[in-house]
């Protein structure tokens, strides 16, 4: 027996077959239905150097597919879809003509905001169309995205209704986002901090010259008494001399190439006003005892200058951080004069006094290269 013969025996199964035609039917008229569209890959003449490739395409229209609008063909509306998805078809086309890659170039990501075609028949023979395209431009640095520019175009235009080749006109708004993407990096590189590929941290030991209320700090310059001019006496202190010091830091931050180069210069500095002594007290060990909380200053804004250097500071945040390690500085620069001060009894402990003036002079001749 035949299948055929054993389908018409079973009658109750023929019109299980009818209905699972029926229903593939649809899916295969609309496959039929749609006009499909590939994109010829195109060498795309573009300026800048190399600064950029095409890293990813994402379609991020408000219905993402393979559709790109509909046309009309022979009176009959028709949907107008890419060979595969919208996404790859870009990719393969934007990608083919940046296929260089290295860490100096930014790897952008191209999103799809808008790719579309609308035509319709306003008369015998005579059809109008609009393609419109937007299109974003970014990339992430540093795991922060990073908007860089936007490229909206749109062509209208009137045709017969014949033939027509639809994909050399949306290849024109492709080649034009690219162009335009290229153009704009090439006005904007070693200008705007959006390009900035990282940060570069130069530090700069700046001859700070004397004021009249501040000493900079020199490791030729020692104090003297004659820097000591606050008030000579501090009612209820038992103290013999108090010296103010502290540090303070410039910062100056500019595009320069494809980095953005962050000068910082490190000051460090007595105010007289804020420092004073007793007369009875101005002897050599005392003022010898001063200077070692200047030195201790400076070697805390050593530290403070070391650690900038084995940050990975970001573009986003450079400021924020360098100010961070800023104010750890000035902790740090608290507890070393309390240290000192609590060891050696604000001097009177001459053991540890000696300890500290060894230590202490052995770094500053370390900073300063003093054999």
């Amino acid at each position: 027996m035949t299948l055929i013969q054993w389908l018409l025996k079973n009658k109750g199964f023929q019109l299980l077959v009818l209905v699972v035609v029926l229903t593939a039917s649809p899916v295969a008229w609309a496959q039929q239905d749609a006009a499909p569209i590939r994109f010829q890959k195109e060498k795309i003449a573009l300026t800048s150097d190399g600064s950029f490739y095409v890293l990813d395409v994402v379609d991020g229209r408000s219905t993402p597919g393979a559709s790109i609008g509909t046309i009309v063909e022979f009176t009959k509306a028709r949907p107008l879809v890419v060979d595969s998805r919208l996404e790859r078809s870009l990719y393969n086309f934007w990608s083919y003509s940046t296929p260089g890659r290295s860490d100096d170039m930014i790897p952008v990501t191209i999103t799809v905001k808008d790719l579309a075609i609308t035509e319709k028949r306003v008369a015998p023979n005579k059809i109008e169309g609009e393609y419109s395209i937007h299109l974003s431009f970014g990339w992430t640095r540093q795991t922060v995205p990073v908007d860089l520019t936007h490229y909206q175009a749109k062509i209208n235009y009137t045709r017969p209704e014949a033939a027509y080749d639809h994909e050399a006109l949306a290849r024109r708004l492709m080649v034009g986002g690219l162009k335009h993407l290229d153009k704009w990096i090439k006005e904007n590189e070693g200008k705007n901090p959006a390009l900035a590929r990282g940060v570069k941290l130069v530090m700069v030991d700046k001859p700070y010259r004397d004021t009249q209320d501040t000493v900079f700090y020199r490791p030729e310059r020692k104090l003297t008494w004659a820097d000591f001019q606050g008030m000579s006496s501090r009612p209820g202190s038992s103290y013999a001399a108090a010296v103010f010091t502290s540090l303070s830091y410039d910062g100056l931050a500019r595009m320069k190439g494809k980095y953005i180069e962050i000068e910082i210069g490190v000051k460090v500095f007595m105010v007289k006003s804020m420092s004073w002594s007793k007369a009875s007290a101005h002897n050599d060990y005392t003022l010898r005892h001063e200077q070692l909380h200047f030195d201790v200053t400076r070697i805390v804004a050593e530290r403070f200058k070391e650690r900038l250097k084995k940050m990975d500071l970001t573009v986003e945040d450079h400021d924020s951080q360098i100010q961070y390690e800023f104010l750890e500085a000035y902790r740090d620069m608290d507890r070393e004069q309390k240290s000192y001060d609590g060891q050696t009894q604000h001097g009177l402990n001459t053991g540890a006094q000696a300890m500290w003036e060894r230590k202490v002079s052995e770094e500053i001749a370390r900073l300063y290269q003093i054999p």
